[in-house]
């Protein structure tokens, strides 16, 4: 039997699972990705 390590990902990669990115000047912008939800689709 083998063991197999599982690449699926419940959360967004871009985000990762945030749903925004935190910029660096301030503020946030949601992420494009995952629209927000920080979710894979």
């Amino acid at each position: 039997m083998r063991a197999t390590a599982s690449t699926k990902t419940k959360y967004c990669l871009y985000c990762s699972g945030k749903g925004y990115f935190q910029l660096v000047l301030g503020g946030s912008e949601t992420c494009p990705c995952c629209g927000g939800s920080g979710k894979q689709k």
